[in-house]
């Protein structure tokens, strides 16, 4: 679902937004992918959207456990090429 509407803030017009509908192939389609981070330990991982597990299941109501500690993961959707840029990005920060 795009938003064409001419009124409203300039960044939001054309902005794909998920719908209750959405799956995690819709993802894949549109070059987006979902970062989990961990609540409790930081350890972030990136979801397949393209695989054949998960292509065809909606993104609502997914729950996220972390691998390592098995707290709650809180997902992020994003563009693919851009994790690593945010990555370096936030190191260069903490330097």
């Amino acid at each position: 679902m795009v938003i064409a509407t001419g009124r409203g803030s300039p960044h939001i017009v054309g902005m794909p937004l998920a719908t209750p509908l959405t799956t995690f192939g819709d993802l894949a389609r549109d070059h987006l992918e979902i970062e989990v981070t961990c609540a409790s330990c930081g350890h972030r991982r990136t979801i397949d959207a393209a695989s054949p597990r998960l292509r065809n299941r909606r993104i609502v109501g997914a729950r996220f456990r972390c691998e390592q500690c098995g707290s709650v993961g809180l997902p992020t959707i994003g563009k693919q090429r851009r994790w690593p840029g945010k990555l370096a990005e936030h190191a260069r920060k903490l330097r």
